[in-house]
């Protein structure tokens, strides 16, 4: 009699590590690590888990309960990605199911969430596949009935070398009759068969456009390639506008080249709506982009591709991009590595992308590059310790001049009440200049909604979050106050709670006074608004960068997605208002930020 195998099984849950379950004999040679399993809970309906670990003859002083079932037949995680899930728990002291819970797509959590999407395919019958035959059948259509001849002519035109063409194909084409289709199909003449098709769209490729290197970028190019004969992580500290996406795409060639997998961090989707543009005019169909407004499907047919995929593959993405299943990784790009946005703060796991990513790369025995305009503190203190790589791109690409920055004295135009909503004079000149001129302007303000709190002027009380207890900030368009962690909204109140006065009012200003006062004050100007509160649909940010980029847009408003690394052509003016809050900010890294 064999020795009972035992599973340990993570599950989505905070409450312990991993559950052990016995594995039914049926399931003894198919269960592996990484595969889904369903499992019994607390007497609830059965819970989706994932296989940590087999174990033969494990001893336990308790009745274990069996698998129920098993999802997969194949794994869909590999070894490294079960070893960098308990790395994650580990180093950022969470359970490995909350680990589970951010890194799995929603897709991948339940047994029947994901849905493949199929077509309808068009076969000739087996029995019509020879030459005499087919030609037999023509000639009877042809004499008998000539709207199926003509579409079974068209059929045999379009066919691929499995006698196949796909039915939507065949009916986009003038004349083509439905009916005839169906009468067709109901001789037995042609059959229907559904066939899975990818949701996932194949990106063309434009092989000239790998730009030359200037001699400062091939300088660093070499150094990168130098440092990399002894140590895995490289900084490349490049000043704005120095070129190291080209950098970048020279690396992540020679490593495709080599069949291998590439992971690009970027810090924000609105940087990857445009950084993607660039890219996938290099490296077409072997590049994917993942982030949270790709739908549930098209992550799950992603994860697939990255797990099953033989061939070279480029993933770009946002922070959560480290817990995809590379198998085959041999670089990783972090830009704007000192971003905060690669932070996770809520909920757990509070993991940070470019550490984690690090540490994956190391897993996998890949090289790793950091760059930035301004490092963090922490990656350049490694840097010049020699524990990094240390490239510097000094120059800027086509000696592009550095901008002129001007001081604008907020506190000495309120003395003498020249401020205008909440611009100054100079901005607003500078402002009115760029206009007449036919450019661009980006204002840049890291606060949204309308005003950055509510209070009562009588007793100073302020509506705070129940959940978060944090103050709420006033939203004008939706007439609310929302709580920015949680996101849940409240009414305003007419008067305030604490002492009954109808004193309530609004202090501080945000995105949306911002882009209300411009409005008012160049009133033929378009201005356009970027933040969280305005970007909810799939496609708003592309289009909102397209329209930029298409001179649709004069001004353009934003928060912290405003800053990460985006390039236009035609700005001429960039506004920081109020820049002294950002510095005073209760962080420890806000002078650092």
């Amino acid at each position: 009699m064999t020795a009972p195998l035992t599973a340990e099984v993570i599950l989505p849950v905070s409450f312990c590590e991993t559950l052990t379950y016995l594995v039914p004999e049926e399931l003894r040679e198919q269960i592996a690590p990484g595969c889904r399993v369903l499992v019994p809970l607390r007497g609830k309906q059965a819970q989706m888990g994932i296989v940590m670990a087999l174990h033969e003859a494990l001893e336990v002083n308790y009745k274990l309960k069996d698998i129920k079932a098993l999802v997969d037949l194949v794994p869909v995680m590999s070894q490294t990605q079960l070893s960098f899930w308990k790395w994650i728990a580990s180093y950022y002291a969470c359970k490995i199911g909350e680990v589970m819970m951010a890194a799995l797509p929603t897709g991948l959590k339940s047994e029947d969430a994901y849905k493949a999407k199929t077509e309808s395919v068009l076969y000739l019958s087996p029995l019509y596949r020879s030459e005499l035959s087919c030609q037999e059948l023509l000639h009877s259509l042809q004499t008998k009935a000539k709207k199926q001849y003509l579409l079974l002519e068209r059929f045999l035109s379009m066919k691929s070398e499995e006698f196949t063409v796909r039915k939507a194909d065949l009916l986009l084409l003038d004349d083509s009759s439905p009916a005839a289709l169906k009468a067709l199909i109901d001789k037995g003449i042609l059959e229907v068969q559904q066939q899975e098709v990818s949701r996932l769209k194949v990106l063309q490729a434009d092989e000239n456009r790998l730009l030359q290197l200037s001699p400062a970028q091939e300088q660093a190019y070499r150094e990168i390639h130098q440092h990399w004969q002894t140590k895995d992580i490289c900084l490349l500290h490049g000043v704005t506008s120095s070129g190291k996406t080209e950098i970048y795409s020279r690396l992540i060639k020679e490593v495709l080249a080599e069949n291998k997998q590439v992971l690009y961090l970027l810090p924000e989707i609105a940087l990857t709506t445009q950084m993607t543009q660039r890219l996938k005019k290099i490296f077409g169909p072997q590049m994917l982009i993942y982030h949270s407004k790709c739908s549930m499907n098209e992550r799950v047919e992603m994860w697939h591709r990255i797990l099953q995929e033989d061939g070279p593959l480029l993933v770009v993405g946002v922070r959560s991009s480290v817990f995809l299943p590379f198998t085959r990784l041999g670089l990783v790009v972090v830009d704007e590595e000192h971003e905060i946005s690669y932070k996770q703060s809520e909920p757990a796991p509070r993991y940070h992308a470019r550490n984690a990513a690090l540490m994956l790369a190391k897993m996998h025995h890949a090289k790793a590059i950091l760059g930035s305009a301004t490092p963090s503190l922490e990656s350049y203190t490694k840097a010049r310790e020699g524990r990094y790589g240390l490239v510097n791109l000094t120059q800027r690409y086509r000696d592009i001049q550095l901008p002129e920055i001007i001081l604008a004295d907020i506190n000495e135009a309120k003395r003498k009440k020249e401020l205008v909503a909440m611009f100054t004079p100079t901005l607003v000149e500078n402002m009115q200049a760029c206009l007449q001129a036919g450019e661009q302007i980006i204002l840049f303000h890291n606060r949204r909604g309308y005003a950055s709190v509510m209070s009562c002027k009588e007793c100073d009380w302020t509506p705070h979050c129940e959940r978060c207890d944090v103050p709420l900030t006033y939203h004008k368009e939706s007439h609310s106050l929302r709580c920015h962690y949680c996101g849940r909204q409240y009414p305003i109140p007419s008067s305030c709670p604490s002492c009954g006065k109808a004193m309530m009012a609004s202090f501080g200003f945000g995105t949306e006074q911002v882009e209300e006062a411009l409005h008012q004050l160049f009133p033929q100007a378009r201005v356009a608004r970027m933040d969280t509160d305005v970007l909810h649909e799939r496609n708003a940010i592309g289009q909102l960068i397209e329209d930029f980029e298409q001179q649709k847009t004069d001004i353009l408003i934003g928060t912290q997605m405003l800053t990460k690394g985006l390039d236009f052509d035609h700005v001429a003016l960039v506004g920081v208002l109020n820049a002294d809050t950002m510095l005073n900010q209760n962080d420890f890294r806000a002078h650092e930020r």
